[in-house]
């Protein structure tokens, strides 16, 4: 959907209208609060990763449907490929306690809405 109207599906609030807002610091505090709450030690790197995610659904979640999440994880692949990819976000994320995946538990940890299609249910997949 590449309309200029914010798109809802089902009652879900699109991910640009969660993060328009948002300044780094609120997000550095809301993670840092939800990780301690899981009891999981976020780092730089951690931060890195949620920032960069966030200033992509400032940038390109603005006119269209952004809530499925293969593209979003092609972006942080790209983005982080000079440390590994998503080897390297694996290796991040999937350590969060109670979740699998990098999206889901970036989510979690920033108070995200939740992405619609971050789990293909042919293949069991987790982004």
């Amino acid at each position: 959907m590449n309309n200029g109207e914010s798109v809802i599906h089902d009652g879900e609030i699109p991910i640009y209208d969660a993060v328009k807002h948002m300044t780094k610091e609120e997000v550095e505090e809301t993670v840092r609060r939800n990780a301690a709450a899981m009891n999981f030690p976020v780092n730089d790197d951690h931060m890195n990763v949620i920032h960069s995610l966030i200033e992509h659904y400032k940038q390109d979640c603005k006119t269209r449907d952004c809530l499925a999440a293969h593209e979003h994880m092609r972006f942080l692949e790209e983005a982080f490929e000079f440390k590994g990819g998503g080897k390297y976000l694996y290796m991040l994320f999937d350590a969060v306690p109670g979740m699998r995946g990098v999206l889901t538990p970036i989510h979690e940890l920033a108070g995200l809405p939740s992405l619609r299609l971050e789990t293909d249910e042919g293949f069991g997949t987790a982004f």
